[in-house]
């Protein structure tokens, strides 16, 4: 027999929680007021719900008018919680933070899976929703509603206009990719040719058309590109000039190869300005590092293994580390925990969880990317799981690794310490016998 003592959470804040069901349009919500009904020994239950419209005029009403009913009925406040709908909970949150209440979530796939729990029955209505999840704040399964600092938020935003840029910049460069060899079927370069000095005059000059590339003889061919180019080879001039001449005898219409030329030039222009956007940004994200590291903040000192703009990227998605206890707490947070699933005999597959946070996973994987390489720093662990495991899959290493980097951001950021390679690589049981 396993007998274990805990501690029973007590709730001592007396506010009265009040659980909201949000929706674009409009949004519920429910209480309960429980007292004792003089002259006997039953308890009384009172409810309280409605419906309002999701605009910030009813929501303040509403809260002022749940307010004054919970002062009459001796609460010192109003708790609020409701499910994270992104920019349509944000409205209500912030004006409970303005004035003065407590706030919390409720994860959504508690409240889809607790409605069989709060009457037996598993069907959805805009009615119901705001009880389970007044009944889900009531049990303690809540979610924590951070506010970050203003820094933080700042880095979060640019986080994701590099992350856009990025995706823009890419689709760009699978565009330009497309459109030479529908237009220069006898390629000659290599896919990088293009975004080089001597490709860029290529494209500025004949706009990489071979069908206008041969209207030229190869001698003005050589002295334009020569002189945008200087140092290009004479091979290669060569090799574009008589493939240039091959392709050409395609049977394409001038006005079909002319608009894929334009499409061509628009899409290097928009290769450009996604390439300078993620610049501009990236100058931005690493500018923040310096203000957060004289505030005081939780963060690893810059180094070879974080650069100033791998913290940032970080810094934006985790928020103050300061408010982890633990880097297990950490890990639920970015959703690398992980799942067990067994029953009796039956052993299933151990995964990550995924329920945490999308973008901090994406920016842990971004950076392990140059890490695993052998002779960098998780270069041995990687390659050494690959050859011990040959059917191992790669992303399922790169997983592992995606959890020590993040456990070794923690760690270094809540000492605020630079990366030591000997305590990396030594034993820790050698430290303590140290101590």
């Amino acid at each position: 027999m396993i007998v274990t003592s805990k501690i029973a959470k007590i709730d001592t804040t007396n506010k009265m929680t009040v659980a909201f069901d949000v929706s674009s349009g409009k949004m519920g919500y429910y209480s309960e007021i429980t007292g004792k009904i003089a002259g006997n020994s039953c308890k009384e239950v009172v409810e309280v719900q409605d419906e309002i419209r999701n605009t910030t005029g009813a929501i303040r009403k509403t809260i002022l008018e749940l307010a004054d009913l919970a002062a009459q009925r001796g609460y010192s406040g109003l708790h609020i919680v409701c499910e994270p709908t992104g920019s349509y909970s944000d409205a209500l949150m912030r004006l409970a933070r303005k004035t003065g209440h407590t706030t919390a979530y409720v994860s959504g796939e508690s409240v889809h899976k607790a409605k069989v729990i709060e009457n037996n029955d598993a069907s959805k209505s805009d009615i119901k929703d705001p009880r389970v999840i007044f009944m889900l704040s009531k049990m303690g399964k809540e979610l924590t509603y951070r506010t970050l600092p203003p820094l933080y938020k700042k880095l979060r935003e640019l986080n994701r206009m590099y992350d856009e840029a990025d995706k823009y910049r890419v689709e760009a460069r699978c565009k330009i990719h497309h459109l030479i060899v529908r237009l220069f079927c006898d390629y000659p370069m290599k896919k990088d040719f293009i975004y080089s000095n001597s490709g860029h005059a290529l494209l500025r000059h004949f706009g990489s058309n071979p069908y206008r590339i041969a209207t030229f003889t190869y001698t003005d061919f050589r002295s334009i590109m020569v002189k945008e180019a200087p140092g290009i080879r004479e091979k290669t001039l060569q090799s574009i000039y008589q493939n240039a001449c091959s392709s050409s005898l395609h049977l394409v219409s001038e006005e079909e190869h002319l608009a894929i030329e334009q499409r061509l030039v628009y899409a290097w222009e928009d290769y450009i300005r996604a390439d300078g956007r993620k610049e501009i940004l990236r100058k931005q994200i690493e500018e923040c590092y310096g203000p957060l590291w004289e505030q005081g903040e939780p963060l690893p000192q810059a180094d070879a293994i974080f650069t100033p703009f791998q913290i940032c990227r970080f810094a934006g998605e985790t928020g103050p580390l300061s408010d982890f206890p633990h880097w297990r707490v950490l890990f639920k947070y970015a959703g690398v925990n992980l799942r067990v699933r067994e029953s009796g005999r039956f052993k299933g597959q151990i995964k990550f969880s995924k329920k945490g946070r999308n973008d901090l996973r994406a920016v842990a994987g971004k950076c392990v990317f140059g890490l695993v390489r052998k002779k960098q720093l998780f270069g041995p662990y990687y390659h050494g799981r690959k050859q011990s495991n040959p059917g191992i899959p790669g992303t399922k290493v790169m997983a592992n690794v995606e959890r020590k980097l993040l456990r070794l951001f923690f760690a270094l950021g809540i000492r605020r310490a630079c990366f030591s390679m000997e305590r990396f690589t030594r034993c820790e049981s050698k430290y303590r016998m140290a101590a």
